[in-house]
C-alpha cells in the first residue's frame, strides 16, 4: 500500500543528507505505544538481519542547494510504502487528522494526501522500472564494505538475495518466484548520507523480468538494502493512478 503525501512551506530547509530525518517524520507519525514501537525496533527477522517492510522515497520539488542545504521553494512531496497496511493506515490517520508537520524545527503544512493504486500483474511479466529513491547495493566482510554497481553480476545476485530474505522474513508463501534484470539505463550515482555513514547508491531505469508476488514485494518495500532508510523505493512506469483523498 502506498501514500503520497503533499507538504507546503515557503523556503523550507532541510540538509541534503535528509534521509533520517524523513524517516523519523515517518515514525513519529506511528502510534509508539501501539505497534509503532515494533516497526520502530523490532522489525521482520530472519537469521541476523532484521527489516522493517517498509521505504519511502526522496523529496520532490522545486528547490536550490544553499550552504550543504536544500531550500524548497513552496511546495514539496514524498511517497511511502509499505506490506502491512496498518503500517499506511496510521500514517494516513496521521495526516488527516492534523494540519502540520514538525521537520527539522519547521511547521510544515500538510496540504493533500493520495493513496496510490498498485496496478499488480497477474503473471511473470516484462516491466520496467524507475527509482524514487536510489538502489544501494553491497556487501560487508570483515568490516569492509564492497558496493555494486548495476553493471555488475554482483548487483543482481544481492538484491534476488534481499528480496529473498524479506520472503522468509515475513513468512510469505511465494514460491518458484521470478526476479531477472533484462535491462538498465539513465544510471546516475549518488553518494548519499544517512546519520554518520555515506552509502553508493543509483539512480536508474531497469527492465526487469518478475513474478507478481515479487514485483508486489518490491513495490511495497523496495529493491535495496536500507529500504527503511530512504534506499529503493520504485515505481512502475506506467503507473499514474491516484486516489485523491480531500484533506
Amino acid at each position: 500500500m502506498r501514500l503520497k503525501i503533499d507538504l507546503y512551506k515557503e523556503n523550507f530547509s532541510i540538509p541534503i543528507g535528509y534521509n533520517h530525518i524523513l524517516q523519523g517524520t515517518i515514525y513519529n507519525m506511528l502510534n509508539y505505544d501501539s505497534d509503532g514501537a515494533f516497526y520502530h525496533d523490532v522489525g521482520y527477522q530472519v537469521d541476523d538481519k532484521i527489516y522493517k517492510m517498509f521505504v519511502f522515497s526522496n523529496l520532490f520539488g522545486s528547490y536550490t542547494i544553499q550552504n550543504k542545504s536544500m531550500i524548497f521553494k513552496d511546495h514539496f512531496c514524498f511517497y511511502v510504502s509499505a506490506m502491512d497496511d496498518y503500517f499506511i493506515e496510521q500514517i494516513y490517520e496521521y495526516c488527516s487528522s492534523h494540519k502540520y508537520l514538525t521537520m527539522v524545527n519547521q511547521k510544515v503544512m500538510i496540504k493533500d494526501i493520495h493513496i496510490i493504486k498498485e496496478d499488480r500483474i497477474h503473471s511473470v511479466e516484462k516491466v520496467w522500472i524507475k527509482t524514487l529513491s536510489p538502489i544501494s547495493v553491497y556487501s560487508t566482510q570483515d568490516d569492509f564494505t564492497m558496493y555494486y554497481s548495476p553493471i555488475q553480476e554482483e548487483f543482481e545476485q544481492l538484491i534476488r538475495r534481499n528480496l529473498l530474505n524479506k520472503v522468509y522474513a515475513y513468512d510469505l508463501n511465494y514460491k518458484q518466484e521470478v526476479f531477472e534484470i533484462l535491462e538498465v539505463k539513465n544510471v546516475k550515482e549518488r553518494m548519499v548520507k544517512y546519520k554518520d555513514c555515506f552509502y553508493k547508491a543509483y539512480h536508474l531505469k531497469m527492465k526487469i523480468e518478475v513474478s507478481p508476488n515479487l514485483l508486489h514485494l518490491i513495490y511495497n518495500t523496495g529493491i535495496s538494502s536500507k529500504g527503511s532508510c530512504g534506499f529503493g523505493m520504485i515505481e512502475v512506469c506506467h503507473e499514474k493512478i491516484y486516489i485523491r483523498v480531500e484533506h
